[in-house]
Formats: C-alpha cells, sequence, structure tokens
C-alpha cells in the first residue's frame, strides 16, 4: 500500500453511477429525506419526518415546507480489465503490465474515497474472474494479487463479455473498461449499450502499444502471427504497406472516438 499512497487526495469524478447504499459522494438532483446538504424543499405531506420542517418558513409564510437534502450515495467501481491474448501482444510494448497498473491505481483511489471496487477478468464470453466488493482502502492489496495472477488467453468477444458481465452483476455504478480495444468497435458499442441498459455509467481506458502505432520501430520483416487465432502472414514493411496499416489504424481509432461519443463514454 504503501507505494500506491502517491495517489492519495486524488478522485474519481463520475457524472452518474449512484448506488444504494449510503456514502460520502453528492448526487445534485437527487433529493432525499435526510442528509447534510439541502437541495430543495416540498410541501409538508403525512409520515415527514418533523425534524425537517423549516420553522423559518411557518413562520413567515404560515406553511408546512420539508427540507429535502442531496444524496449522499456509495460509488461501485466495476473495473472490467481485458485479458485477451492480444493484451501481451507485442510482449516488448507492457500493454498488459500498464493496464494492471492503471486498474490497481483506480481501484485504490476509489477505495480510498469511500467507495467501493469489484475487479473482473474479461477474457473468452464472460467474466472468467470476478472478486467480491471491496470497501476498504487495505483491499487494494486482494485486488493486486488477482491482478498479479491474471494471464491472457483466448480470443475476447467483448460486447458478449460485458453483456454477460452486466447480467451476473447488475448493482449499478462505474463501469471502467480497460482494453486494447482490438475488436470490432461495433462489438465494443454492443457492450457500451448493454451495461448501460443497466445504469451503469461506462468509461473506456484504451490502452495501446508503440508498436502498434509505429510497427517500423520494431518490424521491418518476417511473419506476422495473430496470437488469439493462431493464422500466420508472411510481411515485409514496405512504405506502402506502412501508409497502407496506418490508414487502417486511423480509421479504427476514429471508429472507437465515434463509439466513445454516441455512448457519452
Amino acid at each position: 500500500l504503501a507505494a500506491l499512497g502517491r495517489f492519495d487526495g486524488l478522485a474519481l469524478h463520475v457524472r452518474r453511477g449512484m448506488g444504494e447504499r449510503p456514502g460520502e459522494r453528492r448526487f445534485p438532483g437527487h433529493a432525499q429525506p435526510s442528509g447534510v446538504e439541502v437541495e430543495s424543499y416540498s410541501a409538508y405531506t403525512p409520515g415527514d419526518d418533523l425534524r425537517h420542517l423549516d420553522w423559518n418558513a411557518v413562520g413567515r409564510l404560515d406553511t408546512l415546507l420539508v427540507r429535502r437534502f442531496t444524496a449522499e450515495r456509495e460509488v461501485l467501481f466495476h473495473l472490467l480489465l481485458d485479458v485477451s491474448a492480444s493484451m501481451d501482444a507485442p510482449p516488448q510494448d507492457g500493454k498488459l503490465a500498464s493496464a494492471r497498473a492503471l486498474t490497481l491505481a483506480l481501484g485504490y483511489i476509489g477505495l480510498a474515497a469511500s467507495d467501493a471496487a469489484r475487479l473482473a477478468l474479461l477474457t473468452g464470453d464472460s467474466a472468467l474472474t470476478a472478486s467480491p466488493v471491496y470497501r476498504h482502502r487495505r483491499s487494494a492489496l486482494a485486488i493486486a494479487m488477482l491482478l498479479g495472477e491474471a494471464r491472457v488467453t483466448g480470443t475476447l468477444r467483448l460486447g458478449a463479455a460485458l453483456e454477460n458481465y452486466a447480467h451476473r452483476h447488475p448493482e449499478s455504478g462505474a463501469a471502467l473498461v480497460i482494453s486494447d480495444f482490438m475488436t470490432d468497435p461495433a462489438e465494443v458499442e454492443r457492450g457500451v449499450l448493454a451495461l448501460q441498459a443497466r445504469r451503469f455509467t461506462v468509461h473506456l481506458l484504451h490502452v495501446i502499444g508503440a508498436s502498434e502505432l509505429d510497427p517500423a520501430g520494431s518490424f521491418t520483416r518476417g511473419v506476422l502471427v495473430d496470437v488469439e487465432s493462431g493464422a500466420t502472414h508472411p510481411m515485409i514493411l514496405t512504405t506502402a504497406i506502412a501508409a497502407q496499416y496506418r490508414e487502417v489504424l486511423e480509421h479504427h481509432l476514429t471508429a472507437l472516438r465515434a463509439v466513445a461519443e454516441r455512448t457519452r463514454c
């Protein structure tokens, strides 16, 4: 935990994701009968708590008004980490290590702010490993252990995996999806919409390697191997092919940005 202490004082700001459990985050626009910060007033109806009557209003207006308070709730951060085989390719880029470090940092920041966190490792069509919900700063150690044990494997159908997660764990909150998004953007959108249908607020965190942005820095000729399907393809990285690759990559990144904009992630 000492190494994570550098993140103390940081906070994860989310627009939505209000949970059911009482917490320290305030959600304006969601009034409740009790709390700290007065948000609005409503006419008294039988059954309202008399302790929240505004007696000044009674004296000035000769009417019974009840104070309503800003909702204070916990946010449950769902840390959804892609551990498909592409996350460790090419190995020299260290994508998986970066994704693990990012996931742990986000979990710690949430826990340190008295929110809650759950980690799920996504592979295949489901959440292969989903942790319990953690609610204490020291639980970052448990998250770190699960991340340390994570091994990349197989092909991930991200849309199906996120749909499956939303079905199994419907507690609303903030879903932080950490992935290289090496998949059809339509699959990404499918998963985002499935989470949003369960009242999650969704944030997409894209991890991409330096060699993926500029393969010429580490590859000029050889045999390319698809780590998920096993397919191979001999390749000589000519100037023309490099330009074509950059065009395809930019098209993919643009499509991902469009998904994020449409779904407001």
